[in-house]
């Protein structure tokens, strides 16, 4: 357990990077925020180089229900956006809360915070007030140490509470081991990200060739051994048996099983050699 909080501080750790991936279909997208207005004076090639918008990155809806499963109390909305450059680098994120109460239930946004390392913040400077209307904050600050999951919460007007998850942080490498062959080298990296309010994990496998190298992956898998049981998740790459001649990556992910006891979680992957061997290689971190 004490190996996979680490791994949960490499992800918060993630600095000023987007993660890559489609939202899961839960997610519905965002519109585009145009940048704000523009100074009449004209700008210099300088300036214009450093010109940014901000892009829908991911948005969360959920419709909660009062204690009869039945009756609804409205829809709630987690929305974050990402600071864009004419180049392409994402250099912020913000994020806001959107309320759609119904049947007399009031809504009231208390804090948010991304999963950084950032403590916890106001929604509304001072608190927000009940809203028993549709309702939208205000964006939050820019955030600029990589986006994270961010996460809003609040309470309804029974003193029930709420929360939702939106955004995602990017890859980080928890575990590496790479061997170098003649035929090149190859690494395995056990991955780790923050994907909403969820725990993820994935093995990558790269290969960088010498002249004249090659080698025919076989497979990646991704798991973890808790409390003695074993998990995981394969993707066959010999489908069918293909040399690699070129500089080659793959990866497979899952969702992270939730730890206890004594844990292991690895990465692997097993390649055949020009001389017919195979070989397998693996990261790992345990605790």
């Amino acid at each position: 357990m004490r190996a996979l909080t680490r791994a949960l501080v490499s992800v918060a750790a993630a600095v000023g990077i987007a993660a890559t991936g489609s939202p899961a279909t839960a997610g519905t997208a965002a519109a585009a925020t145009p940048s704000a207005p523009r100074s009449a004076v004209a700008a210099s090639p300088s300036s214009a180089s450093a010109a940014t918008t901000w892009q829908a990155m991911d948005k969360v809806c959920k419709t909660y229900t009062a204690l009869d499963g039945v009756t609804s109390k409205g829809q709630i909305c987690a929305e974050v956006q990402k600071r864009v450059t004419d180049t392409g680098s994402v250099t912020g994120y913000r994020g806001r809360v959107v309320l759609a109460p119904v049947n007399g239930y009031e809504m009231k946004p208390t804090t948010f915070h991304w999963s950084t390392g950032v403590g916890l913040s106001e929604v509304c400077a001072g608190g927000c007030a009940p809203q028993a209307g549709a309702w939208t904050s205000a964006w939050s600050p820019v955030h600029t140490a990589g986006s994270g999951p961010y996460k809003v919460q609040g309470e309804f007007g029974d003193g029930s509470l709420w929360d939702l998850h939106a955004s995602w942080s990017a890859w980080q490498t928890a575990d590496q081991t790479c061997l170098t062959y003649t035929a090149g080298k190859v690494c395995v990296r056990y991955e780790v990200r923050g994907y909403r309010g969820t725990l993820q994990e994935r093995s990558r496998l790269n290969y960088t060739p010498v002249k004249g190298g090659y080698i025919i992956p076989i497979s990646i898998g991704v798991g973890s051994v808790i409390d003695g049981s074993t998990t995981g998740k394969t993707r066959t790459l010999c489908q069918p048996c293909t040399k690699r001649t070129t500089s080659y990556s793959a990866t497979v992910s899952r969702d992270t099983p939730n730890p206890a006891g004594t844990n292991e979680y690895y990465a692997t992957a097993r390649f055949e050699h020009p001389n017919g061997k195979t070989s397998t290689l693996k990261a790992a971190i345990t605790g």
